[in-house]
């Protein structure tokens, strides 16, 4: 499994992969709350695929950053 990099946003480490009532996993950063897109899973398998998507979205800096206005 590759290891979470710094929040793209606010550069802080403090990311977490994080499963969303057993159907999708996503990463989010605990101290300003960025986080990936939603990927769905429908079995183990696919939920150890799942982590591996959003991990790389993750360290690719493809995030979703909620400020004021959005």
């Amino acid at each position: 499994m590759e290891e979470l990099g710094i929040c793209p946003v606010c550069h802080e480490d403090s990311a977490f992969i994080e499963t969303e009532g057993g159907w999708c996993v996503y990463v989010q950063c605990g101290h300003c709350g960025t986080h990936t897109a939603f990927t769905s899973y429908k079995n183990e398998e696919e939920k150890k695929e799942a982590e591996l998507a959003v991990t790389r979205l993750w360290n690719m800096g493809k995030v979703i950053a909620e400020s004021r206005g959005e």
